[in-house]
């Protein structure tokens, strides 16, 4: 097993001067304030305003109905998060198609969920408007799981868009490696049409926005990659950004200005050329060059899609040594915090060259209670336009309450980067969320599905 390195004590440090004291003495000098009040700033977007610079980002729970609409469980996790006082609430991936899902109870949107897709949306907003007296900008990131399918019996269903031999071996999120699809251009158009059509729902759903996914390991963002796929959805640049822009396009000529439009990106992907998007045009060489991606956003922003979250595969990978490739290496070392700091400042390098796209930073649960101290200096130097939580929200969903009304963030409460929660998933087939911090629910999941110990049904 690959082994995560943890070798800061956080629990130790008394307070964010420490923190940057230390990480900067170990090379990561990240941005720090003491003063995190920037984080209430409200951000303009057009004709609408997210209330402040706190994002929750996309987290699922592996917990909609075998329909595809949201469970007791989604509709729980969305008040928590309503409660906590995130101005922008990225809704957790919500596949375009059946045959597109990441795992068995993935939500899918469509005739049939759109109903409590939207009731999702409008109880998360009276919640909101009743703590807060406004509601939170909120995001459906909209996906297809392409590589990373499966059945309804877990079995994995990939569907790439090119061979990539770095992880052709290792598809579904729980390693397990199906007979590879290569998609034809029909299959990809199809799949372009399923989005808008999403798209389309979304503005029935009560979205403010919708996100294409172009992250991770999904099917947009492995079109990025398709260095050697041929046709017109691979090779040259505008042929590999094709897809994304058709979307864009097809969503506009339906819809208009009804909703508006924005992406989850990689900003590189730690795998190494002609593989990796965002990595430098040498064949197997593991560094980041970022001059497409800021090509892309360029782009992007001139088509007025102007907020964009920045990821990678993981913000634990760096785009540098063994990148994504450590996840997969027995006796592999990953350094999280060096991971999260090249994700940082890849963002800073992005926003600097498109300075009038809103940018949303990814990996601050990475750093515990110092992560919102991170996301307000990072705003204040202007490194990106707003803090984005992964994780944190499983397991302190009112963090951000803390952080706008006392300056802190607390330790008790934070996220422990466990990886617990991806243990109920990958090892357990279940539904997932924080076994430290939200036990009474996960807890007794994590003993049956992981540890296989009998305990008694969670009510």
């Amino acid at each position: 097993m690959h082994k995560v390195s943890k070798p800061f004590a956080f629990s130790k440090m008394k307070d964010a001067e420490q923190f940057a004291r230390e990480m900067h003495a170990a090379g990561l000098p990240f941005p720090v304030s003491s003063d995190m009040s920037i984080l209430g700033e409200p951000v303009r977007l057009g004709a609408k305003t997210i209330p402040n610079r706190i994002c929750l980002q996309p987290l699922e729970g592996f917990d909609g109905t075998k329909e595809g609409a949201p469970s007791d469980l989604i509709f729980r996790r969305y008040d928590r998060y309503a409660r906590g006082g995130a101005g922008l609430i990225w809704y957790e991936s919500i596949t375009v198609a059946d045959d597109g899902r990441c795992n068995p109870l993935q939500m899918i949107i469509k005739k049939s969920t759109i109903k409590e897709i939207r009731r999702l949306v409008e109880e998360t907003d009276r919640t909101a408007y009743e703590a807060f007296g406004r509601k939170p900008y909120n995001v459906l990131q909209l996906t297809h799981s392409g590589r990373r399918s499966v059945d309804a019996n877990w079995k994995s269903t990939p569907l790439a868009v090119v061979a990539n031999p770095y992880i052709d071996h290792h598809n579904s999120i729980d390693g397990q490696s199906g007979k590879i699809t290569i998609a034809s251009d029909e299959k990809i158009e199809q799949i372009i049409r399923e989005f808008i059509e999403a798209a389309v729902l979304s503005v029935e759903a009560g979205f403010d926005s919708v996100d294409i996914k172009v992250c991770h390991e999904y099917i947009l963002r492995e079109l990025l990659a398709a260095f050697n796929r041929p046709g017109k959805f691979g090779g040259s640049f505008e042929n590999r950004t094709r897809a994304l822009f058709d979307i864009i396009d097809g969503v506009r000529a339906r819809v208009g200005d009804a909703i508006d439009i924005c992406v989850r990106l990689n900003a590189y992907d730690c795998i190494p050329y002609p593989h990796g998007w965002g990595m430098v045009k040498e064949e197997g060489v593991m560094a980041p060059d970022v001059s497409e991606p800021i090509r892309l956003c360029q782009m992007l922003v001139e088509r007025d899609v102007k907020l964009i979250n920045l990821s990678t595969m993981m913000p634990r990978y760096q785009p540098y040594g063994r990148g994504y490739l450590a996840e997969l290496e027995e006796d592999a070392e990953i350094q999280p915090y060096k991971g999260t700091y090249e994700l940082l400042k890849a963002t800073r390098q992005i926003k600097e060259a498109v300075p009038e796209g809103i940018f949303v930073c990814t990996g601050l649960t990475w750093l515990e209670q110092f992560g919102g101290n991170v996301g307000a200096g990072g705003v204040r130097d202007g490194w990106f336009d707003i803090a984005g939580f992964g994780r944190q929200a499983f397991a302190y969903p009112d963090f951000a309450r803390d952080i706008l009304i006392r300056n802190v963030m607390e330790r008790e409460k934070c996220c422990m980067t466990c990886d617990k929660c991806y243990d109920l998933i990958q090892k357990g087939h279940t539904v997932t969320g924080c076994v430290m911090r939200d036990q009474e629910v996960y807890l007794p999941l994590y003993r049956k599905h992981v540890q296989k110990r009998e305990v008694e049904a969670v009510r």
